[in-house]
């Protein structure tokens, strides 16, 4: 039996310039990749992504980051959603698209996200045991949370002294609030 992909294991898995390429164009510019930004206009390229660090960074809206904030910026997701994309990208079943930005939509309009998937869309039996493997994960580490944050709370409670009798419940309180 497969273990699920961790994230860490899904970014070395993953060429950002590829999955950036879905979003622009990009030229070579020495150990760089560089291009206009997908997420604002521009005339003149910003935007680089360096392949061995697996960075990205705009110079003109000064942002960067790893795949994961480049894919929950352009399709304004949570983390969660940006494993699954990613998930599915390296699996190879990432749609095939033009770059969004040139001529052919209009010079630097910038990224549009992607459509969210149909209710009841097929997808390739791969597709689904890798989704399910990455969510089951993630359900497991919200379990195991829970416990530690029930471990916690306990432990609290006993370090409440004869003097403090409300010690933990009011740290408690403010803990979940």
């Amino acid at each position: 039996m497969r273990l699920p992909l961790t994230p860490r294991e899904l970014k070395k898995r993953i060429d950002l310039a590829e999955f950036a390429r879905s979003y622009t164009r990009l030229r070579p510019c020495g150990r760089q990749l560089i291009g206009l930004c997908p997420f604002h206009s521009e005339r003149h390229p910003s935007f680089y992504v360096h392949r061995e660090r697996r960075i990205w960074f705009c110079f003109g809206c000064n942002r960067g980051g790893d795949v994961f904030d480049f894919v929950m910026r352009a399709n304004g997701c949570e983390f969660r959603r940006a494993l699954e994309i990613i998930a599915e990208f390296s699996e190879g079943v990432a749609r095939a698209s033009e770059p969004r930005s040139g001529s052919r939509f209009g010079a630097s309009e910038g990224a549009k996200p992607l459509s969210p998937p149909k209710a009841g869309a097929a997808h390739s039996p791969s597709i689904e045991s890798s989704r399910a493997r990455i969510l089951a994960a993630l359900d497991e580490a919200d379990r195991r949370l829970a416990r530690i944050a029930a471990t916690n709370a306990e432990a609290l409670t006993a370090l409440a002294t004869a003097c403090e009798p409300d010690r933990g419940a009011s740290l408690l309180l403010e803990t979940e609030g």
